[in-house]
């Protein structure tokens, strides 16, 4: 039997989840397939040039023994790591994701040098800027597999010229990979325009065996208990903070709620400054931010609210239409209230959903809450990568 080969090409790279410990879709999927057998792994991380390249310590904290993180951890370690990495590129500076696209090329030889006739190779890749790396790797034989994530077509933090590269790279793959995968309805309507290629909705998810981990020293739970004692109530929030949040719906609340403390736990999307939520972080006594955690507190954080909530804009300002926070949110067994984004409805016998503020307000302030049961279950990384493994054959 050929030795199982994974070339892992993610937009977010191991560089991210080394520094920060959060398991982003790319490295779930990576702790799927090194299950089904792909122990040997062959990482490439995004083309950066000396000057810009990541500097980070590694944090042994974020990855608690036990945890999910902390195997992924390992598997990266234990990898082949390959970067183009040259001194400083120009086309960098003005083309920026698109310099990607000749950027993984930099690398084919490297990468090519690792390959053999006698191993069994599966790609995993969700980053359209790889597209030309990716099509070398199908004419050597490897077996494509690209999952679409945020779409960066139409994605609100890429440039225009980015965006429209993106939509090239997508076009170009789905004419030669052999499986395909999106992340929401939305996202796979989009790219069926473009090609009759099955597409799999494969959602995201959590793991069924890491959702009870209960990890407390945590800097960012010690400083939300000094401050949640002076309120009758904490509301509760973790993700990117970015356009996407609807400051208007969260300035409102806080004004109306004096006795309530809301709490927004996560990092700044790049390049979507949302100068309205940063003044209510500054100026509104009863709204706090706290910086990003890593994935195994994540569980340990949302015991800590009393309410769950995604105050996000409708409309224009959406770019997935599949909440991850919504299905970590779910395995609480706490109240969740939501903006009709996309993604949620399919739960609104479990979760409230409304852009009424004057409902949202109501909720909130609610002394008494139903128990729902939620089947978790449903919604595991398990459950949701099934229907595309089977078609793998794995």
């Amino acid at each position: 039997m050929k030795e199982k080969v994974l070339v892992f090409i993610p937009y977010q790279d191991s560089d991210n989840f080394l520094s920060d410990g959060i398991l982003t879709r790319e490295f779930a999927m990576l702790y799927l397939f090194w299950e089904k057998g792909f122990k040997s792994v062959i990482n490439v991380k995004k083309p950066r040039t000396v000057l810009d390249r990541k500097r980070y310590c590694i944090n042994d904290k974020y990855y608690p023994e036990g945890t999910i993180e902390n195997k992924i951890k390992t598997i990266l370690e234990n990898s082949i790591t390959i970067q183009y990495l040259p001194a400083i590129s120009l086309n960098q500076i003005v083309k920026k994701r698109v310099w990607w696209e000749k950027g993984y090329l930099g690398i084919k030889k490297r990468l090519f040098n690792e390959l053999s006739e006698d191993k069994e190779y599966l790609v995993y890749s969700d980053n359209p800027f790889a597209v030309d790396l990716l099509g070398e790797l199908k004419k050597f034989g490897c077996k494509i597999y690209f999952d679409i994530m945020d779409n960066f077509a139409i994605h609100p933090s890429l440039g225009q010229t980015e965006r429209e590269s993106a939509l090239n790279g997508y076009k170009k793959i789905l004419s030669f990979a052999d499986y395909v995968s999106a992340n929401s309805n939305q996202t796979c309507r989009f790219m069926k325009k473009y090609s009759s290629k099955k597409i799999f909705l494969v959602k995201n998810g959590v793991f069924q065996n890491n959702e009870t981990q209960q990890i407390k020293e945590c800097k960012q739970i010690d400083q939300l208990l000094i401050k949640k004692g002076s309120y009758s109530k904490t509301v509760g929030y973790i993700g990117k903070l970015g356009k996407r949040l609807d400051a208007k719906i969260i300035s409102e609340l806080s004004d109306k709620c004096k006795n309530i403390l809301f709490v927004f736990v996560g990092p700044y999307l790049k390049d979507q400054v949302n100068d309205n939520l940063i003044y209510l972080f500054e100026n509104a006594e009863n709204v706090i931010h706290l910086e990003g955690i890593p994935s195994a507190y994540v569980y340990s954080m949302l015991d800590q609210f009393d309410v769950l909530m995604i105050p996000h804009s409708v409309g224009k300002n959406e770019n997935g239409g599949d909440p991850l926070k919504l299905y970590q949110y779910m395995t609480r067994n706490k109240p969740i209230i939501t903006t009709p984004i996309l993604g949620v409805d399919e739960f609104k016998d479990s979760i409230t959903i409304t852009s009424d503020i004057e409902q949202w307000i109501n909720f909130i302030e609610r002394s008494y809450y139903e128990k729902k049961a939620i089947d978790c279950h449903k919604f595991t990384w398990e459950a949701r990568i099934k229907p595309i493994m089977s078609e793998m054959s794995l």
